[in-house]
Formats: C-alpha cells, structure tokens, sequence
C-alpha cells in the first residue's frame, strides 16, 4: 500500500491554486498528442521571455558546452532548449494522466537485452540517465514494461508531492531522495533503477571531472551505491523524435574502477552522450556549473 495519499486538508483554500494547476495538465493531457507539443513549446516561450535568470543560465551553459557554435547557433539552440522545456512539463502531464492507448505506440525500446543478462548473471541493474526533458514520461514507457524504482526529490508543496508520488507509484516504484534504503533494496533483490547523476549534490559528496571539457562537480557517492547493490551499471538514452520517444538501453559499464574522478568521468559521459544525440531537450535551465574548481571564477 502506498504512503502517499490526499488528505482532506490538502481540499483547504490554500492548495487551490494547486489543483487548479492539476486540473489544468489533466486537460492538457486529453488533447492530441500535436496540439500538445505546440502548447508546450507556447510554454517554453512563455518561460523564456518572462525569465531573465533562466535564460542567462541556459545562455551560458550552451556557450560553454558548445564552444564550437556560432552566435546565431547558439541563440538558435537556446529557442529550442526553452521549446524544449515547455514540451517537457506537458510530457509530465502526458505521464501522470495519459491514456495507454495514446502513450504505448509513442515508446520505441531497445536494447533490453542488456537487463536480461544483468538478470542472468542475478545482478540488479543501475540505470545511468540524464534531465532530459521528456525522462517522466519515457520513466513511465520503460517501467510499465520492466519494474523500476526512481529515486526523486520530493516536491516543497506537500500537495503536489502527495498527488504526484501517488501517479508515479502507478507506473514505478517512487524513492524520495532522503531515503535510499528501498532504492538499494531494490537493485539488491535484482531489480532496475533509474539514476540521475548529473545535478549539484554540493562539494562534500563530490569530484570535479569533465563534463563537455569543463571541470564539473560530480557526485562520488555512485560506486558506493554499486557496492553495496552489487548492481550491473547500464547507460540509457532517450528522447523525443519525429514517430515518438526512443529509449535505448546501451551495453554495461567497467565501474567501477577504482578512481573517484574516471568514475565521475565515466559518469558524465553517459549524460553528454545522450544530450549529444538531443542537444536541445536537456534541462540547460539548471545551474550545473555551480561550483567551480579552488580559484576558477563563476560560470554565471
């Protein structure tokens, strides 16, 4: 039984404007899948104009990830991370309340094999993915086909964390981030995870390695998390294209190996890969050059 639930406070004035957002994405969520994309990208360009701190963080990230582009490229792929971002919160609706008969035929899924030998070889598998814009919905295609845990980090409204734990929990197995204990459960009983390596989890927990040549803090904790789970590390990519979302699950890693920063690296380059295949639908909006290396100046 889940422990998430509605409660009759969460019906209190105050959560309101909550559910009226709620109601708003079920909406959404009804319309065809075309007339959704051209609402998100609306969005995206809503954000972008009325945002000043999230365009100058995307401008930079783009500028120094892509230092090879042009100026007109660079603000070319800053429209389209922005189109990118609005896609993605109707894509979260699309997750929490779209039905099957519309969503199934968007998934095409690959490389399953890889998990299937994880599970011959009687090994849980940790998934590396990264923020691409679409990871809630293509976290609902993957794990209405193969039981996965996602870890999270809980929401500040107690409404919208409570609702939408209670959606997830139909489709995967939700672990807020302050307890990984079910999460390495989970791996250790031969189960798959998704596992997001590429935020700012603060210096104390990491090393800098390169991250599209930039010295990025990483987090070091992940082979911990492969001890102790005994867990197989598997790449995935996915993201949005013209039939629908592809998932491709790519072959293990050597990890880990020893070394906190190659372990790191080996991390980071999971996450470029997949951006390098779908540049504009990752979440650049997120200050992920947050800290920076003893004397290096701010990125920002």
């Amino acid at each position: 039984m889940s422990a998430y639930k509605i409660e009759s406070r969460h019906y209190h004035p105050r959560f309101w404007p909550v559910w009226l957002l709620l109601g708003l994405g079920w909406c959404v969520a009804q319309l065809p899948f075309k007339l959704q994309l051209s609402l998100g990208r609306g969005l995206g360009r809503l954000i972008k104009n009325i945002s000043r701190s999230r365009r100058h963080v995307t401008r930079r990230n783009l500028e120094v990830c892509f230092p090879e582009l042009s100026a007109a490229e660079h603000k070319r792929l800053l429209d389209e991370a922005f189109d990118e971002l609005g896609t993605g919160f109707i894509e979260i609706g699309l997750a929490y309340w779209g039905k099957a008969s519309k969503v199934d035929p968007l998934c095409h899924l690959s490389g399953m094999e890889h998990i299937e030998q994880a599970a011959a070889d009687g090994k849980g598998v940790l998934l590396i993915a990264a923020h691409m814009t679409s990871l809630e919905l293509c976290l609902r295609m993957f794990s209405e086909r193969h039981p996965t845990a996602a870890m999270y980090k809980p929401a500040h409204n107690d409404l919208f964390e409570q609702y939408s734990a209670l959606k997830r929990s139909r489709y995967t197995i939700p672990v807020p981030n302050r307890n990984i204990r079910p999460f390495l459960s989970h791996m250790r009983k031969g189960g798959v995870a998704f596992y997001l390596p590429d935020q700012h989890y603060g210096d104390r927990f990491s090393v800098f390695a390169p991250f599209f040549g930039v010295q990025t803090s990483t987090i070091a904790k992940t082979p911990e998390l492969v001890k102790i789970s005994g867990a197989a590390v598997i790449p995935v990519l996915f993201g949005r294209q013209q039939d629908g979302y592809h998932i491709e699950v790519q072959p293990p890693l050597t990890y880990p190996t020893g070394d906190a920063v190659t372990d790191a690296t080996l991390l980071n380059q999971c996450v470029e890969n997949n951006i390098r295949r779908y540049p504009a639908q990752y979440l650049w909006q997120h200050r992920r050059f947050k800290s920076r290396p003893e004397g290096e100046p701010s990125i920002y």
